[in-house]
């Protein structure tokens, strides 16, 4: 017979310094103050997974619950990227592949799978296929894993992928510090500054919009990229205050949201707007998610501010269900 311990939430939660477009997590109200926050995901029963460089952390709107090595199957506290799929969790980490199914959790490593490398830095699930960037190529799981784009199998020069997003078209697009890769059906192409209109080759992030535009953050600025061609966001041409792209996020308006150190814009598909998320005007960004209430979660050096133009919710039940099982 399976054992399971239930982790319960026992962390009270005190929210303050709000409004009901923002409210503020600092460390006597949540675990996550000064924690470097990777990824966010919420399951379908309105639990919010957040994965962080010291383990990972479970919110339901009312309560907290963390998992770490020590009381859970996660085979390192550093979690790199969550992605959840008819309720399945598929969590990245440092030190190998977490899936997290009903009440079983299981991990794939280099050693009994076949994974290139443990280093799982980014999942995107399109038609019942995982697709995985890591350190050493891009994956494919469904029955087994199979390695589609790497140094060794197409002799790319740089299969140390950093972050992952697909189409509407089924094409894979992938990012490295040495350039921007497109892959589909066997058939790669690599796009740099020495071939395309990137600002940099140090590619950070990749979102993918309601008509297809690719939006790549990148260390020297943003660029959309549609069928018609390639248009550069810069300090020059737009509100952008920083060039150094953090991080994307695009909400259920379909607005692309924006961070950089020095703040968060969006974008409508018409005109740039400056957001008013900060707390202070001395206080830096550091990165940006967003969770299915569509509640920005923006992370700076002190705290964590949640920002809904529409008013921030949650779930806000607790029940058996929305509790974290973990399988022993």
């Amino acid at each position: 017979m399976k054992n399971a311990l239930l982790i319960l939430f026992i962390i009270p939660t005190y929210l303050f310094s709000q409004t009901n477009d923002k409210k503020l997590f600092l460390d006597k109200n949540s675990p996550l103050s000064k924690k470097s926050i990777t990824a966010i995901a919420t399951d379908l029963d309105g639990l919010n997974w957040i994965g962080t460089l010291d383990g990972l952390i479970c919110y339901n709107g009312q309560k907290w619950s963390t998992l770490n090595t020590e009381n859970s199957k996660l085979p390192s506290d550093k979690i790199l990227c969550i992605e959840i799929n008819n309720n399945i969790k598929y969590i990245g980490t440092t030190k190998g592949l977490l899936v997290v199914k009903n009440n079983d959790w299981k991990v794939f490593t280099t050693s009994n799978s076949g994974l290139p490398s443990n280093k799982i830095r980014k999942i995107k699930i399109n038609k019942g296929v995982v697709w995985i960037a890591t350190s050493a190529g891009l994956v494919r799981y469904k029955s087994g894993f199979d390695v589609m784009l790497s140094k060794e199998k197409n002799s790319i020069s740089n299969d140390d992928f950093i972050t992952l997003n697909i189409d509407n078209s089924e094409m894979i697009w992938v990012g490295t510090n040495n350039g921007l890769y497109s892959f589909k059906e066997g058939i790669w192409k690599i796009f740099n500054t020495q071939n395309s209109q990137l600002p940099n080759n140090h590619i950070w992030s990749i979102i993918v919009d309601s008509e297809d535009k690719k939006w790549i953050g990148t260390k020297n600025g943003l660029v959309a990229v549609t069928n018609e061609g390639w248009q550069l966001f810069d300090k020059k041409n737009s509100i952008l205050e920083s060039n150094r792209i953090n991080s994307i996020v695009c909400d259920d308006y379909d607005r692309i949201w924006v961070s950089t150190a020095k703040g968060v814009i969006s974008y409508d598909g018409d005109s740039w707007k400056k957001q008013k998320t900060k707390i202070c005007k001395k206080e830096v960004i550091k990165n940006i998610f967003i969770d299915s209430f569509d509640n920005k979660w923006i992370c700076t050096l002190n705290n964590i501010i949640l920002f809904n133009t529409e008013g921030v919710e949650f779930k806000n039940n607790i029940t058996i269900e929305n509790n974290v099982i973990v399988s022993r």
